[in-house]
């Protein structure tokens, strides 16, 4: 693994984990980093090129004036794929997952499939979203207030008491994950505190979020537009996106591939890395012709 700097728009972070054959780009999300696929890369380099981005205003990318939307990164993700090749699988969890539907709609040619763990979605049932989870996607949508109440909270927290409680959060034992997951959420959340436009980063992009969170008819319009083979995975601990949110969007979309990870939550690619790549392994074999993608 190799940390690399590219240009769009300004410079691009990336981790290329090197690798041969079709190409991978890993799309991480809200508050994460390139390293999120840090545990998966090594046994996907196998048979794919794998590189991963930090977005624009998150791990080691600075905005720029390119901005931190899901559309800005949708661009800026785009362009990663146009520098390593010419087309793409798409991984995206969460924010990730979200943006990696708009790179296959807006640029189809670009993307040869999609896997999306966990991906930002509509609620269906607000009834059941837990408070938690309400307070995360609410706090920064307060005009006025919301960057200023995410600054106070972080620091109420030193930066591993704010990784202990995000981790907590995504993952349904935070215990079991690799010390690797830890070290590398330390190292962004300490670089998170030197860069002054971070909260203004993640302010804007759950403010980009929402419109498809709270609009069920504008994220069915993009998730109808994908016409790439597609691979959907959702852990039924998730305590941010419902697992009833992934199996509306199995409904809508019964031609994708599904599979539900039982006792697992947010971020199946650090809790249960080996059992992500049975899935995928699987699924490209079914789905792809033998002599590959791309």
């Amino acid at each position: 693994m190799e940390r690399i700097t590219i240009d769009s728009d300004g410079a691009v972070s990336i981790l290329d984990h090197g690798g041969k054959g079709p190409l991978i780009v890993g799309v991480h999300g809200l508050e994460g980093s390139a390293y999120n696929w840090s545990l998966i890369a090594p046994e996907l380099i196998r048979n794919h090129r794998v590189v991963a981005p930090d977005l624009s205003g998150f791990g080691y990318t600075a905005p720029l004036g390119r901005g931190s939307t899901v559309e800005a990164n949708a661009k800026l993700v785009a362009e990663v794929i146009t520098h390593f090749g010419d087309r793409a699988i798409l991984i995206g969890n969460s924010m990730g997952g979200l943006i990696s539907l708009l790179v296959a709609e807006t640029y189809p040619d670009l993307v040869t499939g999609l896997i999306l763990i966990d991906p930002a979605a509509p609620v269906t049932n607000w009834l059941s979203i837990r408070p938690a989870a309400a307070a995360r996607l609410a706090v920064p949508l307060l005009p006025g207030a919301g960057p200023r109440l995410v600054d106070l909270y972080r620091a109420t927290q030193s930066a591993e008491e704010g990784v202990t409680d995000a981790l907590a959060f995504v993952a349904s034992d935070a215990d079991a994950l690799d010390p690797e997951v830890w070290d590398h959420a330390l190292e962004i959340a300490k670089l998170r505190r030197s860069q002054p436009w971070s909260t203004d980063a993640l302010v804007e992009a759950v403010r980009s979020i929402a419109p498809y969170v709270l609009r069920r008819s504008r994220f069915a319009t993009v998730l109808h537009r994908a016409t790439q083979p597609t691979l959907l995975v959702h852990g039924t601990e998730d305590r941010l996106i419902q697992v009833e949110t992934a199996r509306w969007m199995a409904r809508q979309r019964p031609d994708w591939t599904h599979a539900i990870f039982e006792g697992i939550g947010h971020v199946p690619m650090l809790e249960a890395p080996e059992r992500l790549l049975a899935v995928i392994a699987a699924w490209e074999q079914a789905v792809f012709d033998p002599s590959g993608v791309g």
